[in-house]
């Protein structure tokens, strides 16, 4: 890790979901589209930070527009749905233990939908319990291997577990199943330059995180400090040579 150490502050689930309407429609409850927060910020802190309902310093998910697309418009049952809705309200009421139960229940209730398990696992992420969310989130995965925000979520938490290799492969399966998912592009750019020691495909990360995203003047900095040294590393390899 080079002395540049950068954390990713981004909105909490929480904060997503305050401005979340009822969830009544099969994409919402199965495809877990826009639970995870979306528009993330990221920011330098080299500090340690109480972590929010996903990692602090790493992207929440945002929606994936291949995952809420991969779900049916078709409508829930009334009392799955109500279940799911208070469950949202106890998570977003900080009542992580009565959310976690909640969303348990409904996991075993509606096995087929991955929604309730998603956010269970972000729990569990949220509260360091990274051999669970681990295991839920390759659950998930396991069902619908084409779930970007699941595979994006484990990729957090195995980079979390130390798990360099396992973390840059969910990042890419993330990426296989929505190619515009920026969130995901960012972490394995982080996962590549920090914990890989692969500038150059960190700046590949980066470049296309910017292209989706948009300009941010933080990831303009850290783009431009891996271009110098890039540039350096070619350079010295052509005096070697």
């Amino acid at each position: 890790m080079n002395s540049w150490s950068k954390r990713f502050a981004s909105p909490s689930p929480l904060q997503a979901l305050a401005a979340l309407p009822a969830l009544p429609t099969f994409a919402a409850f199965a495809a877990f589209a826009t639970l995870a927060g979306c528009g993330a910020t990221p920011s330098r802190d080299p500090a340690p930070v109480a972590a929010p309902p996903v990692a602090a310093d790493d992207v929440a998910a945002p929606g994936s527009p291949t995952a809420a697309a991969a779900a049916a418009a078709a409508p829930v049952p009334e009392r799955a749905a109500a279940q799911y809705a208070q469950a949202l309200e106890l998570m977003k009421a900080g009542k992580t233990n009565d959310a976690e139960q909640a969303f348990k229940r409904l996991t075993l209730a509606y096995p087929d939908y991955p929604g309730p398990q998603l956010n269970l696992g972000l729990l569990y992420l949220q509260s360091a319990r990274l051999a669970e969310a681990q295991s839920t989130f390759t659950a998930v995965l396991a069902q619908n291997p084409g779930n970007a925000v699941a595979a994006n979520e484990l990729g957090i938490t195995d980079r979390r577990l130390g798990k360099f290799s396992a973390a840059e492969a969910a990042y890419l399966k993330a990426l296989s199943a929505d190619p515009d998912y920026a969130a995901a592009h960012l972490n394995l750019g982080v996962l590549y330059d920090l914990y890989l020691g692969e500038p150059q495909k960190a700046l590949e990360q980066f470049e296309r995180y910017v292209a989706i995203a948009g300009e941010n003047k933080q990831v303009a900095g850290w783009l431009a400090e891996l271009h110098k040294r890039v540039g350096t590393t070619v350079a010295a390899k052509k005096d070697a040579s």
